[in-house]
């Protein structure tokens, strides 16, 4: 693990001296993103609320009960109808795709990694090419510009402090890059990986108690010993969970976040102590590549 060679944390970069369309693209990813999840989770919570309507109902014999599950029900409807029309997951995944891609490039165009190799001649025209060539396709897909005009595109997202990165020497640019970069992404996906694994083991035992639950009223309710039938209401609980789980991804993302965590611990330590000037560039571009959204999707396939 990261121990006594790895840098001290970052200190030199953040995120204002990244491409200014970075930032306006995460802060959409970041809304989006909870809009999302507020979105299923009220869904659930009124699909909840009124199955205990309907049991309430049933078992009193109450009309007005009834009425309020009826109610309940079709605000469900309405707020699943008006979730799809604002379509907050796949505005969230186009633009974390658009940030990503972004950030990417900047680390790789400032340290000279990838295709911004030392021996490039022009990077900042590299640069504005590969940055619109990743968003013409982005755009395909719902997502929308920003700037606000031809001075903002291509290479007018290279602020000072990435231009200032590249002039540096190697060493320098190394070091940089084994701070700011990968030791802050280690630290970033060593959390979520922990986050993610309480998440799931916390879910799992609520969704395990709530079965148990169901199935003791159903025998209870088998051998006549409780008049109330509560298997459908907890059961429809135990369902809820197991749905915020899937929505959240818990166990997945604790199996691909720690993979990618022991992955750059790898990478790290030759990066820092075998890999030449030469090798450089291979090195950062499969670093990005390791941090990459579609690397994170692709492994969460496995942990399902």
């Amino acid at each position: 693990m990261w121990s006594a060679a790895t840098p001290a944390p970052g200190t030199t970069l953040s995120d204002t001296d990244l491409p200014p369309l970075y930032r306006v693209s995460d802060q959409r990813a970041i809304a989006r993103q909870w809009e999302s999840f507020r979105a299923v989770r009220t869904q659930l919570l009124l699909l909840l609320a009124a199955t205990a309507s309907a049991t309430f109902a049933e078992r009193l014999h109450s009309h007005a009960a009834a009425i309020v599950a009826a109610c309940l029900y079709a605000l469900t409807v309405v707020t699943g109808t008006y979730t799809s029309r604002r379509r907050a997951r796949a505005h969230w995944q186009v633009h974390r795709a658009a940030a990503e891609s972004l950030k990417s490039l900047a680390w790789q165009y400032m340290v000279h990694g990838g295709p911004f190799h030392s021996r490039v001649p022009d990077p900042d025209g590299l640069f504005a090419e590969r940055l619109e060539e990743r968003l013409r396709d982005l755009r395909k897909v719902g997502w929308q510009d920003s700037r606000g005009g031809p001075a903002a595109r291509g290479a007018g997202q290279i602020t000072p402090a990435m231009r200032s990165v590249r002039a540096k020497s190697f060493e320098a640019r190394r070091d940089i890059y084994l701070r700011d970069r990968m030791l802050e992404q280690f630290v970033w996906y060593h959390n979520r990986a922990a986050q993610a694994h309480g998440a799931a083991t916390r879910w799992s035992a609520v969704t395990a108690v709530l079965t148990l639950l169901a199935l003791a009223a159903a025998v209870l309710r088998a051998t006549g010993a409780v008049g109330w039938d509560l298997t459908g209401l907890l059961s429809a609980a135990a369902a809820a969970g197991v749905a915020w789980q899937e929505v959240r991804r818990h166990r997945p993302l604790t199996y691909a976040h720690t993979l990618i965590e022991q992955e750059l611990d790898t990478l790290r330590i030759s990066m820092s102590t075998t890999v030449t000037e030469a090798l450089w560039a291979d090195a950062v571009a499969e670093a990005e590549r390791l941090v990459s959204p579609q690397h994170t999707d692709w492994l969460t396939r496995f942990g399902s």
